[in-house]
């Protein structure tokens, strides 16, 4: 089992208290779902390494968003927000210049369709940004500067 987390290879317990951590178990859960997957029957994870582990997984976390955004995947984000928003102002141009009430009701299906995308595109826009902040990321240039 060996994994690649941007360019930090994970060893087996670390990919194992990766994926407890995914699945979203407690502490105990973790420890004994890690423990019975252990390949090669290791000595039983301890808590205090388990946390370790887990922290030194969340730091790497931040490096992996930074080699995303690297990677254009922040360019992309902002793209479909524009895309998004392309289409609604075209929908509402259609709606506005048609007048058969089905073309008009097909159309307005379709903005409704489009908003909780967009409102999901927002929402995880205001998430990095709000993290950014918070860890004050803004001035080194990073995620919350690439769209300036």
């Amino acid at each position: 089992m060996s994994n690649y987390i941007g360019k930090m290879s994970l060893n087996d317990t670390q990919i194992l208290v990766m994926q407890s951590v995914v699945m979203r178990l407690n502490e105990t859960e973790s420890l004994a779902w890690i423990n019975s997957h252990q390949p090669n029957k290791k000595k039983p994870l301890q808590r205090a390494q388990f946390y370790r582990i887990k922290a030194k997984l969340k730091d790497v976390s931040d490096k992996r968003k930074f080699d995303l955004q690297k990677a254009g995947l922040w360019n992309q984000h902002l793209e479909r927000i524009d895309q998004l928003e392309t289409i609604l102002k075209f929908s509402w141009q259609n709606y506005h210049r048609t007048t058969e009430p089905l073309a008009r009701q097909r159309i307005l299906d379709s903005i409704m369709n489009i908003q909780p995308l967009l409102s999901t595109y927002y929402s995880a826009s205001q998430e990095v940004i709000e993290r950014d902040a918070q860890k004050d990321i803004q001035n080194t240039r990073h995620i919350s500067t690439v769209s300036k």
